[in-house]
């Protein structure tokens, strides 16, 4: 079954939300009214995508809160879901981290433009960015201090000690970005704050965050460690369309995603949040605030990206006001979303234990505070209107000749060419006409135009598509080199450095390709990974940046990361964050 799109969702939210009464839902009793149409709604959404056990929290302006569950926690034993169920929060656990980095802050032990490296004396990184500044604080709060993603070897394991030490993985890693350039999603940043925690303190941080944090925030039910998983409400892990429980292996990440909690307790982060500060744990307004303020600088290529210390925010239409703002989690199989409009005081949180459906809840959780939003104000939320493009006009030779390139993009190559006075766009194997507009951009449909901007030597592709302006890809023209020992490199590998009986693998297969003159590289999921995510694999164009590198091009997932080709007298290998692939055969 194919999950609801975006828009029967609002169809579906609105006729529960502002016509139905009251629906008998599976859950602990909630009051009838707008939070009973609430869990009507979920209970049919949760139908829908075959999610086994759900719980969620609310708050409003008035201070008032509600937490309840849906569904099973434990589907063999008939355990219903309910507020109390604990999950893995995951990524949440960032907004922790984030308080803790802000009491520090506060207490004149740190400062948030501090290279990192001042308080963690053994990190070091290697970059290829001759002008990159240093790795500050601020930079690691709002994912654009340009380091790696994750460290996958060791992430999700039985035992504890499987996972590298952080500061020796990234002293043979490189930056993928130099600080302040690119918005890239970060686990290893948040893992570095806490390492910074834990040295400024000389508390680990679990202990630091409880202390200081979970308990005068009134979490008592909230911590970390492995222990948790051995509570009686820890909620069981399930794969939608399949009924049997999985085991899923613990992560080891602390302070990047280490956190267990349940929807009555992260109701009181919500207060928090929206308080900005102003209750137990105590902090100044103007640094609370902090947490909603864009982090882009005048360095950065993210155009059209509002981002904060860890949140993802969008500028609500009008006659609304202020933003929208979430922050999603997850691991194989438990999914969280909390999402909050700061100027209306309204904010909720949604925790479950099904994999697969993450793009679920951020629907769910948007449309919850659109209609919090609405009732509150008696205002309706506009149809989105797409603006009317700007007139188009003869593009100068100057605009043609600007453009003109080989973009490599994530998995796609997009080339812009000149043909008798007009601009050529050629992707996939299609050829399209250009249309210059009075604006500077060019378009090929009324959804999606471009333009491109000068960076480190070469130009960036930047990409409106219907309103969200991304960049893209980088032109590679003239500057793409491929390794001369290529074809010895070309092949099948297998993941070799995990044990699958102790550790969960995310990918567990690399195949490296030459296609059209590019070199490739196709991660294979593992079969059960394939069963929750519904993909096989993801593939990434390289970028040879030396016989034994090359960095995955376009500006997705994984951007700028390095991945190193290796040979010994055992045979070849592919390295990636943490994973080492031996080439079949050898």
């Amino acid at each position: 079954m194919k999950p609801i799109s975006g828009f029967l969702f609002w169809l579906l939210f609105i006729g529960y939300i502002t016509t139905s009464q009251a629906h008998p839902y599976r859950a602990e009793e909630v009051e009838t009214g707008f939070e009973g149409r609430i869990m009507a709604y979920l209970e049919l959404i949760m139908e829908t995508e075959d999610i086994t056990g759900l719980s969620v929290g609310f708050v409003d302006h008035d201070g008032f809160s509600w937490a309840a569950g849906l569904g099973h926690a434990d589907a063999e034993n008939q355990v219903r879901a309910s507020q109390y169920t604990i999950y893995p929060v995951a990524s949440l656990t960032k907004m922790i981290t984030a308080i803790a980095v802000m009491q520090l802050v506060d207490a004149g032990l740190v400062s948030l433009q501090d290279p990192i490296a001042r308080h963690l004396e053994d990190f070091e990184i290697r970059s290829r960015f001759d002008d990159a500044d240093s790795i500050r604080i601020v930079h690691l709060l709002g994912h654009y201090a340009g380091v790696p993603r994750d460290i996958y070897k060791g992430l999700m394991t039985s035992e504890s000690d499987l996972r590298p030490g952080l500061l020796d993985h990234l002293s043979e890693q490189y930056l993928a970005f130099s600080p302040e350039v690119k918005y890239l999603y970060s686990n290893i940043g948040y893992e570095l704050l806490g390492k910074m925690v834990e040295d400024v303190t000389g508390q680990s941080f679990p202990a630091y965050a409880n202390a200081h944090i979970l308990e005068p925030l009134g979490m008592s039910n909230s911590g970390f460690g492995r222990e948790y998983t051995q509570k009686d409400n820890f909620s069981k892990a399930y794969v939608p369309f399949f009924d049997e429980a999985y085991h899923e292996f613990p992560s080891t990440l602390e302070a990047s995603g280490g956190l267990y909690s349940n929807t009555r307790d992260m109701t009181e982060l919500l207060r928090w949040i929206l308080a900005r500060g102003e209750t137990e744990p105590v902090l100044p307004e103007d640094l609370a605030g902090q947490m909603f303020a864009d982090q882009k600088t005048s360095k950065s290529l993210d155009i059209g990206l509002l981002s904060g210390w860890s949140w993802v925010m969008e500028e609500h239409p009008e006659p609304m006001k202020g933003i929208y703002a979430y922050q999603i989690g997850s691991t194989l199989h438990y999914n969280a979303v909390m999402a909050v409009a700061p100027c209306h005081h309204i904010g909720v949180v949604l925790l479950a234990n099904t994999g697969g459906v993450l793009g679920a809840l951020e629907d769910i959780a948007r449309l919850i505070v659109q209609a919090a939003i609405q009732k509150q104000t008696g205002e309706s939320f506009p149809e989105e209107i797409l603006a009317e493009l700007p007139p188009q006009k003869e593009p100068p030779e100057d605009a043609i000749k600007q453009v003109t390139g080989k973009y490599l993009l994530q998995n796609e190559l997009m080339t812009l060419s000149s043909m008798n006075g007009d601009l050529i766009v050629n992707t996939s194997g299609q050829n399209f006409q250009a249309f210059y507009h009075e604006d500077g951009w060019f378009s090929i449909s009324e959804e999606l135009r471009f333009k491109t901007i000068p960076w480190d030597d070469t130009n960036v592709l930047i990409i409106d598509r219907n309103g969200r302006i991304f960049p893209a890809g980088t032109d590679i023209m003239g500057r793409y080199n491929i390794p001369e020992d290529i074809f010895s490199i070309i092949g099948h590998y297998e993941v070799d450095n995990i044990d699958p009986d102790n550790e969960e693998v995310v990918y567990e297969e690399a195949i490296v390709s030459l296609q059209d003159g590019l070199m490739q590289i196709r991660f294979v999921l593992n079969r059960h990974q394939q069963k929750v995510f519904q993909y096989d694999f993801a593939s990434f164009n390289l970028i040879p940046v030396s016989e034994h590198e090359a960095i995955i091009g376009g500006f997705g997932m994984y951007k700028g990361e390095t991945v190193f080709f290796e040979a010994d007298e055992s045979g070849r290998y592919v390295s990636f964050a943490g994973l080492r692939f031996r080439k079949s055969g050898e």
